[in-house]
């Protein structure tokens, strides 16, 4: 059964995931997950959400324009650059060499522990939203 996940094209992505598909790994103990699989779903869905958050606030011109920002949602990107990649593969139908999915799972914590800093970005932004112009 697909998974369709807002304004991604590719999301059918960690449906399809299992030990098979990207191996074995287990979930960190504080992720709350049963397994990787799931683990890995759920971080790619929080992303989806603040990525969602990010283009609603730019359209609305109210994200701020400083540094600290900017740098943190690089860092996003940069950290779920191989989660990224791996959902658009498998979206594409392509296959991946076990080298390319181990860099997967060692990114995927990075990967969360970014999406919760550009996160709590956003909040203080909900908290003290700016004047509309």
């Amino acid at each position: 059964m697909p998974m369709v996940l807002p304004r991604l094209k590719f999301l059918t992505l960690f449906a399809l995931l299992g030990c098979g598909v990207i191996g074995c790994a287990s979930a960190p103990a504080n992720s709350h997950q049963d397994s990787f699989a799931d683990y890995a779903e759920s971080v790619f869905r929080h992303q989806s959400t603040v990525l969602s958050r990010l283009m609603m606030l730019s359209e609305a011109e109210q994200l701020p324009d400083n540094d600290i920002f900017q740098d943190t949602e690089q860092a996003m990107h940069d950290a779920c650059h191989y989660l990224n990649e791996y959902a658009e593969r498998e979206g594409d139908g392509e296959s991946m060499s076990l080298r390319f999915k181990a860099k997967v799972q060692a990114s995927i914590e990075s990967c969360d522990a970014s999406i919760q800093k550009m996160e709590a970005l956003l909040t203080k932004i909900d908290q003290y939203p700016l004047p509309n112009p």
